[in-house]
């Protein structure tokens, strides 16, 4: 097999290996990096905050099937935003609790535009600037 068709084959099939990956779960903190701030070491210490954690990450993907890419990619964003937030936390178990709280509330209204607004996208991106906008306050 020429090199050029072997590779174009490692390509395709990285490409597919990546798109089944894709479509799992992403894992929620990964508890032995050792890039760990004190609020992920509080978090991975904690089995509820632990749960917490795995279920937001897991309701943020159940959301890439159902938006565009666009909205996904800004529901990203804004998660690494509220996560800078949540680090003000430090080793704070009950601020960390509320964060999760708080995040839990907004995604079950960006939920709710998804299931019930007849203007889905409006609703979506309008929901997602207001928050946003309040994380950079």
């Amino acid at each position: 097999m020429p090199k050029r068709v072997e590779r174009g084959f490692a390509a395709c099939l990285g490409l597919a290996f990546a798109c089944v990956a894709g479509s799992l779960p992403a894992v929620a903190l990964d508890c032995a990096a050792r890039w760990l701030g004190e609020t992920e070491i509080a978090i991975c210490r904690d089995p509820q905050l632990s749960r917490s954690e795995d279920q937001i990450t897991r309701r943020i993907a159940g959301f890439a099937r159902r938006i565009s890419f666009g909205q996904y990619l800004s529901l990203r964003h804004w998660h690494a935003l509220w996560s800078e937030e949540r680090s003000h936390c430090s080793l704070e178990r009950a601020c960390i609790a509320t964060s999760y709280r708080v995040q839990a509330r907004f995604l079950d209204r960006l939920q709710q535009c998804l299931d019930v607004s007849p203007q889905r996208r409006a609703c979506f991106r309008g929901t997602l600037n207001v928050e946003r906008e309040a994380l950079r306050r």
